[in-house]
């Protein structure tokens, strides 16, 4: 089931998709209060060494790291790790190793453990699941903490896709990964994050970018025609903020907290 979903995606290259999207990404994360949020939930000790897997442009790294002895960062994009150092950088933060790598091409003998272990948003592409579940738990001392779509998730993509005709694929939702974890024989705890910025855009340009990007196309690959209906779709339901941003008002961007304690 959960491959097959992956399957159906529209798939390019994923280092190459996320190398190219690394600067709008960055700016799109300081509209969101979601690192915030899931950073307020993780436990953090002055000596705990911590591992953020698919770590992006860093935003949930710097937010840990401001709070334990150390954290690696690891991501398959470069040009992601380029912006955490950056960030990290301007906030004066010096305790973060970086390293490029899928969590697929993690090896556990290398890097060796940590107090906290982080995935937060970056198994939804990950093929086969339960040999990374337990890589994750092995590699974890004393938590686990990793996020994935809950059942009302995605809706704002569900919708786009219906209008401009093309299928909606993404992996299945929370429960899939917490039954696998049971099946494992590990009991994990869930929590929601309910986030009230995650889609918030400078522009209309911006909007239609973001959005072209989160259905899995390029603005290249997509065609005019679905370019069209997108734009459309998005000046129906955008609302300008006081601040001149647009602002999707009836979406629920809702993710589950999935974590655990060895």
């Amino acid at each position: 089931m959960w491959n097959e979903a992956l399957q159906k995606m529209p798939r390019e290259n994923e280092k190459t998709r996320w190398d190219k999207i690394a600067p709008k990404f960055n700016e799109w994360m300081k509209t969101d209060d979601y690192p915030q949020i899931l950073a307020s939930k993780i436990h953090k000790e002055p000596n705990y060494s911590v591992l953020d897997l698919g770590c992006g442009n860093g935003s949930i790294t710097l937010e840990v790291a401001k709070h334990v002895k150390q954290v690696t960062a690891v991501d398959m994009s470069g040009e992601m790790l380029k912006f955490v150092e950056k960030n990290a950088r301007k906030k004066g933060i010096s305790n973060i190793e970086y390293m490029q790598s899928s969590i697929e091409d993690l090896d556990p003998d290398k890097i060796g453990q940590y107090d906290v272990v982080i995935a937060s948003r970056s198994l939804g592409n990950v093929l086969n699941l339960k040999k990374e579940l337990k890589k994750i738990d092995n590699i974890a001392r004393k938590y686990v903490y990793m996020t994935h779509w809950s059942a009302t998730s995605h809706q704002f993509e569900k919708d786009l896709s219906k209008i401009i005709g093309v299928p909606h694929y993404i992996s299945p939702d929370y429960m899939y990964v917490y039954n696998m974890l049971y099946q494992m024989g590990i009991y994990a705890s869930l929590e929601p994050i309910e986030c009230v910025s995650r889609h918030i855009y400078q522009n209309l340009d911006d909007a239609v970018e973001r959005r072209i990007w989160k259905l899995g196309w390029t603005a290249s690959n997509i065609g005019e025609e679905k370019k069209v209906k997108i734009e459309d779709f998005l000046k129906n339901k955008l609302v300008e903020r006081d601040d001149g941003t647009l602002e999707y008002t009836t979406n629920d961007p809702n993710w589950m907290l999935l974590w655990w304690k060895k």
